[in-house]
């Protein structure tokens, strides 16, 4: 799990957050080819986004306290993580987190899904790491 926006907010957080999904993968695909040419187990991800509003804070004891997001944002993160083994896509972002991406990011309408927990469908998008 990772948060941007908190606890310090920026306007470009949806696409810092994209970002980091991309270089994730970058790497990814860096490390499976060395995987491969040590004939060793390649790894393989999945990274949900979804932008909204969540509660942020800490949580835990005095002595074991972590800094953590709970939330309806958080859980269609989640689904939408799940929602890349169906789709075969590593990368997949909703709706809102696409209207704070610049046009160099490109992407590709997955159309609207009905997620657990959820009462209206939800329109995502594959990110392409091109």
């Amino acid at each position: 799990l990772a948060m941007f926006g908190a606890p310090i907010f920026f306007e470009d957080h949806r696409e810092k957050a994209v970002r980091a999904g991309l270089k994730m993968l970058e790497r990814l695909k860096e490390f499976n080819q060395e995987q491969c040419e040590r004939d060793k187990t390649q790894l393989h991800i999945g990274i949900g986004i979804a932008s909204g509003k969540m509660t942020v804070g800490y949580t835990g004891t005095q002595n074991r306290a972590i800094y953590t997001c709970i939330g309806d944002t958080v859980n269609l993160a989640d689904r939408i993580e799940e929602y890349t083994k169906e789709a075969l896509r590593p990368l997949i972002i909703d709706n809102y987190t696409r209207e704070g991406l610049p046009d160099d990011i490109k992407l590709d309408d997955l159309g609207r899904i009905i997620f657990k927990g959820k009462n209206q469908a939800v329109n995502v998008f594959a990110v392409r790491g091109e």
